[in-house]
């Protein structure tokens, strides 16, 4: 019911608005035809203005030529015909002109007068230029008294007694047509403005009647819908809407009803579920606190996983550091030896790469499956460049580190950057606890089958305790544990895990306060290999 006066209220006012529309769509059609009616009619005004203009002078050129003879007026009498048919040509287009909205057969009465009279103006102006023509011929003959008879004639009897009416009559009439356009158009807008005017009227007193019948008919079912959302917001569920009309509303009510008799279902359900709820928790609460001693556990084992971190990488960024730094300290050096720098540099990026590929390899146990690159090594080219690292981590200290290797390269079996990683564990161990000004001793020696590589520090030593477990997982010395504080005992670990995957094995020979010696050995490969 609504919804029928809601779209009978819409289809009245867009007809309203249509029929405006059209209205003012015909008015403007009307006012540009009546406006460009004027137009012509001005235009056609001007060029008989300037037709009159025109002829007069060429008259009075033609009559100068023929009285003074002077030779220079029939140059001006010339220029003077020729600006007279530009004018008669100008006003020929104009009378032919014929707007879009007056090409019906009301306007073509005027249009047909106003080529008649052009007509006569064309005639008359080649009937004046054979009179001056033969005025000319009497001059000639050298009668002279004819031909001031024949002119003064002329321009009595011609000129003033048929031109000047001629045009007199053309311009009073484009006038009076220009007069009657304008009041035309007048009397359009008039008409227009009213007919606006009574449809704004219509329209809006309409909209105005509608407007209150339609707000009439929705106060009553709005303010009754509105009651009952306050009441059930509030918690009163058992209320109820009540309307008596068959419409959209009285359907929404029904709705509304039915929606706060669910809600109190529900509500009687969620007490029922609430209660239930409670004993659950207070059974999950024993599970809850089981969790959270599983995630401390967890966040211990976080712990032991950052700590992994730092240990790792913590030896190839101290020596990009010292490698820069040491580079920047010197003095003006050769492209080779920045070249030098920098290639050691990027080993040691790359070694930074790897340890980032190992990082989940430092939660697992020590028999957790590792990556290796395989590939022939010189090993005497890698303990080589170790060393040089070596001597960037002990300058701090002022600990000096020697290598003794044979001339020719040793090649083994293995993974480049695993047997670096493994050099840099027992570097770094070496150059943190040895003492300020210490030596520290690098040494190859081939075998027939096998290389053994030792390290030798003169650091705190080992107890002989704990010379059986200082390669457990986590375990450190106690005379390191005093000497520093910034060590998670992972290194030795992970050092000879590497070394067992590759074939070979590490012991270490140590007496506390002394110094200790590591030991690698390796299986030779006879030639290089690709």
């Amino acid at each position: 019911m609504f919804r029928f006066r809601l779209a009978v209220v819409i289809v009245v006012s867009f007809g309203f608005v249509l029929f405006l529309g059209i209205a003012l769509y015909w008015g403007s059609n009307q006012v540009a035809r009546h406006f460009q009616r004027s137009q012509l009619a001005y235009e056609a005004f001007d060029h008989y203005e300037r037709l009159s203009q025109e002829a007069y002078r060429h008259f009075k050129q033609q009559m100068d030529r023929l009285i003074t003879d002077n030779p220079t007026a029939k140059v001006g009498v010339e220029k003077s015909k020729q600006r007279l048919y530009i004018a008669m040509q100008e006003l020929r287009n104009t009378a032919v002109k014929t707007p879009e909205a007056e090409s019906g057969i009301k306007d073509r009465p005027d249009n047909s007068a106003e080529l008649e009279r052009v007509a006569h103006f064309t005639v008359f102006l080649e009937a004046s230029e054979y009179r001056f023509n033969e005025v000319e011929r009497l001059r000639q003959q050298g009668k002279y008294e004819m031909a001031v008879q024949a002119l003064s004639k002329l321009s009595e009897d011609e000129i003033d007694g048929k031109f000047q009416p001629l045009i007199d009559t053309a311009i009073n009439a484009e006038r009076e047509k220009a007069a009657t356009a304008k009041q035309e158009l007048e009397d359009l807008v008039v008409q227009s403005r009213k007919i606006a005017i009574l449809a704004s009227l219509c329209a809006a007193l309409f909209t105005l009647t509608s407007g209150l019948l339609l707000l009439r008919g929705l106060r009553k079912p709005i303010e009754a819908l509105m009651k009952g959302t306050e009441e059930i917001a509030s918690g009163n569920l058992d209320y109820r809407i009540k309307l008596e009309n068959r419409d959209e509303f009285s359907y929404l009510a029904s709705h509304f009803n039915q929606m706060a008799g669910e809600l109190g279902i529900q509500q009687n359900e969620l007490r029922e579920g609430r209660a239930l709820l409670e004993k659950k928790v207070a059974e999950r609460t024993f599970e809850l606190h089981h969790l959270n001693e599983e995630l401390k556990r967890m966040d211990t084992a976080r712990r032991e996983f950052l700590a992994d971190i730092s240990h790792e990488l913590r030896t190839p960024i101290t020596v990009i550091r010292g490698e820069a730094e040491v580079t920047l300290r010197g003095q003006e050096r050769d492209v080779e030896e920045y070249k030098d720098t920098l290639h050691r540099i990027v080993e040691l990026s790359m070694q930074l790469g790897k340890y980032v590929n190992d990082l989940l390899f430092l939660a697992r146990a020590e028999t957790a499956n590792l990556q290796f690159v395989w590939d022939s090594v010189d090993l005497r080219e890698l303990v080589i460049s170790a060393v040089e690292d070596f001597q960037v981590m002990a300058e701090e200290s002022s600990i000096t580190v020697s290598l003794n290797a044979p001339p020719e390269s040793i090649w083994v079996r293995g993974d480049k950057q695993r047997l670096r990683q493994v050099l840099f564990i027992l570097g770094d161990n070496a150059c943190r606890y040895s003492s300020p000004g210490g030596h520290i001793s690098v040494t190859i020696n081939v075998g027939p089958k096998e290389v053994n590589l030792s390290l030798s520090d003169q650091g705190i030593g080992i107890p002989a305790q704990d010379l059986e477990r200082i390669f457990d997982r986590h375990f450190r010395s106690q005379n390191a544990q005093s000497s520093r504080d910034d060590g998670t005992g992972l290194g030795l670990p992970m050092a000879r895990s590497i070394l067992k995957e590759l074939g070979g094995s590490i012991s270490v020979i140590s007496i506390e306060n002394a110094g200790s010696t590591f030991t690698i050995t390796l299986p030779l490969i006879s030639d290089k290999q690709d």
